[in-house]
């Protein structure tokens, strides 16, 4: 018999060891490696929950939600993200991620939340297939851009580039709020709020967010998580294609400079952009270039940002070495009301959510 309990802290390397034997992708096959900390990943979260799955007393299976409000085509809206899915591979085909959904649903449902939502990358077929059996729809196609720095950049002398200090808050928060004032899954910042959200976070502090002024007022500011102190990915598997571009890119770094690509085995390591906010999205190129020159130090392989393609966002990353792939959200609404539409607005796509 499956039992379905809240995870502890005592549970951590439990965790950690399920999901090294868990990996993850299909033309790019990943180990991941949360440890020290398996938890970290859900932190950033003010109201988030870990399940697992036990059988005979041992861990099989895994996932985790996090509530919040949020606005929706101006509608105030109680949501569920949920992320961090496992099951062992011993255990697969046994319904174990279904009881685990099943579990979160009742838990959720209880608490009033108006809508699940999740993301799955764009060759996850299997996870496209059980949540579509568990009744959710693809509402919105995004784009994660992946910036590859290996090389570089030069910086514009007269740019006024730092790094965030406390007593930016009301500014800082108050140039997000007006970045994404009309894009659906944005909840706007108190600033309070927003210093509760960078204690929480691990590898995260002032520092990571830098900010371009201009005669002392914030044009723009960007930040980045460390993520490759939160999870680390291994190189396990590559496809037929992925494996002919690596050659080539290889070949070419003979010649050029070429952005470095993890053999197998080696880990691959990865910061996320999050904290992003503009009065003009120009004046984001230049935060961009310094935290490409910071990865590039820390010898990160890349650098990763979901978009909703329409944010203009978008066309400043494109300028760079990038790869991109497709991020489907999905949605399963809990409660029989006015059907919730993410196609008209742009989508508010969080890293801290991917």
């Amino acid at each position: 018999m499956t039992l379905i309990r809240e995870a502890s802290e005592d549970d951590n390397d439990v965790l950690n060891e399920l999901q090294k034997k868990c990996p993850m992708g299909t033309s790019l096959i990943l180990g991941v490696d949360s440890s020290p900390d398996y938890f970290a990943r859900s932190r950033p979260f003010k109201d988030w929950h870990v399940l697992v799955a036990v059988e005979n007393n041992i861990i099989i299976g895994s996932a985790a939600f996090a509530t919040k409000d949020t606005y929706i085509e101006d509608r105030q809206v109680k949501t569920a993200l949920e992320y961090g899915f496992i099951v062992d591979l011993l255990h697969r085909r046994k319904g174990i991620a279904e009881k685990l959904q099943r579990h979160i649903e009742q838990i959720v449902g209880e608490n009033n939340v108006d809508l699940l939502h999740l993301d799955i990358i764009e060759d996850n077929i299997p996870s496209i297939n059980l949540f579509s059996k568990m009744g959710f729809k693809k509402a919105k196609d995004c784009t994660t851009f992946s910036l590859m720095p290996y090389k570089k950049w030069k910086t514009p002398l007269e740019a006024s580039i730092r790094t965030m200090e406390e007593t930016d808050a009301d500014a800082v928060t108050n140039l997000i709020n007006e970045t994404y004032r009309n894009y659906n899954f944005f909840t706007p910042y108190h600033p309070n709020d927003f210093l509760e959200l960078l204690n929480r976070m691990p590898h995260f502090d002032f520092h990571n967010i830098l900010l371009l002024e201009e005669k002392d007022d914030i044009q723009a500011c960007l930040g980045y998580w460390e993520y490759d102190k939160v999870r680390k990915y291994i190189v396990q598997k590559l496809n037929w294609s992925l494996k002919t571009q690596t050659y080539l890119i290889r070949l070419l770094g003979l010649f050029t400079k070429m952005p470095r690509i993890p053999k197998l085995g080696e880990a691959l390591l990865s910061y996320n952009l999050t904290i992003i906010a503009y009065k003009n999205p120009e004046s984001l190129i230049e935060l961009v270039r310094s935290v490409i020159n910071i990865a590039h130090k820390n010898k990160i392989n890349f650098i990763h940002a979901p978009l909703d393609p329409k944010n203009p966002i978008a066309a400043i990353l494109s300028q760079f070495t990038h790869t991109k792939m497709k991020l489907y959200i999905f949605t399963k609404p809990l409660k029989q009301e006015k059907p919730l539409n993410l196609g008209e607005r742009k989508l508010y796509v969080d890293a801290l959510e991917m």
